[in-house]
C-alpha cells in the first residue's frame, strides 16, 4: 500500500543570506566562547543573538514581546541551527540573554566581535567616523542621578527593578523630534566609505556627544587591537576648548567648526569670493584656508563654500527677512500706538526696539509731541494745554551691512585639522573635505537602526540593562548589512558585473535593502521531515553568486 507523502513548507525569505553573513563574521561562536555555554541550555546565548538579529532584519515592525512568534512558521532550525524551534526562543530565554550581554559589557563584547570581523575581511581603518544619536522609548524609568528624586508613582511602577538602573532613561535633545518621549544615546565609531560600526556606546538620555566623544575615542584607542585609525573625523559637536586641549596630542581629527565661535562667523562673513580657490574633486565646492591657534591648538581651518549650499542658505535668508519684516512691523505699530511721558522715554524704547532689529532698522525716527486738554473735544482757540505725551514714529529698512555679512556667509562652512605634519593632509583640502563626508555614512547607519522596516521603532523594554544590550544587538545588525552591502558591491566591482535596481536600470552599487527585498516569498519544502528543494528564480540564483558564499548554502547552492 502506497503511504502519502507529508509535505510541510517552511518560510527562508532574505533570512538566509542574514544568517549567512552572520556565519561568515563568526558572532555565534564569538559570543559562545566569551559568556559560555551550558549542557542544560537548549539554544545558547550566541544562538539567541543571531535570531534576534534576524528579528531585526526580517522586514517586519513586531516588537520584541512578539519575538517568538516572528519564527513560527519560519524554517528556524535550518536558519538558526539544529534542535532550534519558535518555542525555545521565548520571552524568558530572550531577557536571560541580554541580562548577560549586559553584564560581560555590551561594548566590550562589540568589540571583541567587531575585532575578529575586521582581521576577517581585511577592514582597513585608516579614519574613523563618530557620531551619535538619540532612540526614544516609552514607559517610566527610575533615575540614577543624584540628587534626582524618583517620583512615588515611578517607585511602584517599577518595584522589580531592585538594582540600581544602568544609565538614565530622561528628556534631552531629541533627534527623532519627540522632546515629549525621554530617551537614551548611541554614539557609534565606524569605518570611512562602507559604515561599519566598529565601536557602539550607550548613554544617558541628556548625554552631550561633545561630552561621550572623547570618552569613546580614549576606551576605543585602549581596547582596539587592530592598526589605530590615522584620523577622527567628527562634526561640530567635538569641536570645544576643552576637548581639543584633551584629544590633540593624542590622535589627529578632522572636526567642523561651530559657527558660535566669534572668530569662525567673522571669518565666514568677510572673506571675499575672489579669496577662495576651486576644488579639483567637487565642481561645486571652493575652498580658503587660514592657521588657527584655537583653544591654545595649531590647526588649519579650511573654509569651504558650496554653490548649492550658497542658493539654498539664500532663499533661507529671504525667507527670514521677510518674516521678520512683517513680524517687526507689527510690533512696531505696537509702539507707535503707545503713550509716553516724555521725550527721553519714547526715544529710549525706539532704541531698545531697535536692538531686537536683526536685518532691519530704524529710519525717519521722530518723537512727536502730543497736546492734551483739560476739556474734552476739539479744542478750540485759546483753550490752554494740560499736558503732552510723546509718541514714536519711524520706518523700517533693510539693515544693508547686516544683511549683506548674512550673504557672504551663506553657503560656508569650515572644517579643521591638527593634522599638520604628516604630508597625506599638508594643504590637501579636497582629502580633508572628501573625509568629512564620510560622516554621512554614520548619519545613514542611524536611520538604519532606526527603520521600522528593518526593527521596531519603539523600544519597549522597562529594564535599563536590557536596552543597552537591545542596542548592542542593532549595531550588530548594523554591521552585518554594511559587510553584506559591501560583499556585494565588492563582488560586482571584481566581475565587471551589474544588477537591476528598482527601477530596472542595472547598477554596480546596489543597496543590500533592496536585493533583500528581491527575495521575498522563498520557500523551503520539507519532504516527509527532510529537506528537499528550495525555489529560486533566476534572478534570485544570479544575485546569491554575488553575495557571502556562507549563504549559499541555506539555499542549496555549492
Amino acid at each position: 500500500m502506497k503511504t502519502e507523502l507529508q509535505v510541510d513548507v517552511k518560510d527562508i525569505d532574505h533570512l538566509g543570506i542574514i544568517a549567512g553573513i552572520i556565519d561568515e563574521i563568526g558572532i555565534v561562536e564569538i559570543i559562545d566562547q566569551e559568556i559560555g555555554t551550558h549542557a542544560q541550555e537548549k539554544v545558547s546565548a550566541g544562538l539567541v543573538v543571531k535570531a534576534m538579529i534576524i528579528n531585526c532584519m526580517g522586514f517586519i515592525t513586531a516588537p520584541l514581546y512578539l519575538f517568538s512568534q516572528f519564527f513560527v512558521g519560519k524554517a528556524t532550525e535550518h536558519l538558526i541551527g539544529v534542535g532550534v524551534e519558535a518555542e525555545h526562543l521565548n520571552d524568558s530565554r530572550l531577557g536571560r540573554v541580554l541580562d548577560q550581554l549586559y553584564e560581560y559589557g555590551v561594548s566590550l563584547l562589540f568589540l571583541k566581535i567587531a575585532c575578529v570581523m575586521a582581521e576577517c575581511f581585511g577592514i582597513k581603518i585608516s579614519n574613523a567616523h563618530i557620531d551619535g544619536t538619540s532612540l526614544s522609548v516609552h514607559g517610566k524609568y527610575l533615575k540614577s542621578v543624584e540628587g534626582e528624586q524618583n517620583s512615588a508613582e515611578d517607585i511602584l511602577s517599577l518595584e522589580e527593578e531592585s538594582e540600581p538602573v544602568a544609565i538614565n532613561i530622561n528628556h534631552g535633545y531629541s533627534r527623532d523630534h519627540r522632546p515629549d518621549l525621554k530617551q537614551f544615546t548611541l554614539s557609534l565609531l565606524t569605518t570611512g566609505e562602507e559604515g561599519i560600526p566598529l565601536f557602539m556606546q550607550v548613554g544617558d538620555g541628556n548625554e552631550l556627544d561633545q561630552n561621550a566623544f572623547p570618552k569613546m575615542i580614549q576606551e576605543f584607542q585602549s581596547q582596539w587591537l587592530g592598526e589605530q585609525p590615522e584620523v577622527y573625523v567628527m562634526d561640530a559637536a567635538f569641536y570645544t576648548e576643552k576637548n581639543l586641549k584633551q584629544c590633540s596630542e593624542s590622535i589627529n581629527w578632522i572636526s567642523r567648526v561651530p559657527l558660535t565661535i566669534k572668530a569662525a562667523q567673522e571669518l565666514t562673513q568677510i572673506l571675499l569670493p575672489e579669496q577662495f580657490i576651486k576644488s579639483n574633486l567637487y565642481e561645486e565646492h571652493s575652498f580658503c584656508a587660514v592657521c588657527s591657534e584655537y583653544a591654545g591648538i595649531k590647526q588649519r581651518w579650511i573654509i569651504v563654500e558650496s554653490e548649492l549650499r550658497r542658493d539654498a542658505d539664500l532663499k533661507k535668508i529671504l525667507k527670514r527677512i521677510e518674516q521678520s519684516l512683517i513680524l517687526k512691523i507689527k510690533s512696531l505699530k505696537s509702539l507707535q500706538n503707545k503713550e509716553f511721558a516724555c521725550e527721553a522715554d519714547a526715544l529710549i524704547a525706539a532704541k531698545d526696539f531697535e536692538k531686537t532689529l536683526n536685518y532691519h532698522l530704524l529710519d525717519e525716527l521722530k518723537i512727536l509731541a502730543k497736546p492734551h486738554y483739560q476739556r474734552r473735544g476739539k479744542p478750540k482757540p485759546g483753550d490752554e494745554v494740560s499736558d503732552y505725551t510723546y509718541h514714536i514714529q519711524a520706518n523700517l529698512v533693510e539693515n544693508k551691512i547686516v544683511i549683506k555679512t548674512h550673504r557672504n556667509q551663506a553657503g560656508r562652512f569650515i572644517l579643521a585639522t591638527n593634522s599638520l605634519d604628516e604630508k597625506k593632509w599638508t594643504n590637501d583640502n579636497d582629502l580633508i573635505l572628501q573625509e568629512y563626508k564620510g560622516q554621512q555614512t554614520t548619519e545613514r547607519g542611524f536611520r538604519f537602526i532606526k527603520d521600522p522596516l528593518f526593527f521596531a521603532s519603539r523600544v519597549f523594554l522597562k529594564n535599563t540593562k536590557r536596552i543597552m544590550a537591545l542596542a548592542m544587538i542593532m549595531t550588530l545588525a548594523l554591521m552585518v548589512y554594511s559587510l553584506g552591502q559591501r560583499q556585494l558591491r565588492q563582488s560586482l566591482k571584481l566581475t565587471n558585473s551589474h544588477l537591476p535596481n528598482q527601477k530596472g536600470k542595472l547598477t554596480a552599487q546596489p543597496t543590500l535593502r533592496w536585493i533583500l527585498q528581491c527575495f521575498q516569498s522563498v520557500h523551503l519544502v520539507f519532504v516527509d521531515g527532510i529537506k528537499s528543494f528550495i525555489q529560486l528564480t533566476d534572478r534570485q540564483k544570479l544575485i546569491l553568486q554575488f553575495l557571502s558564499p556562507s549563504s549559499h548554502r541555506y539555499y542549496f547552492l555549492s
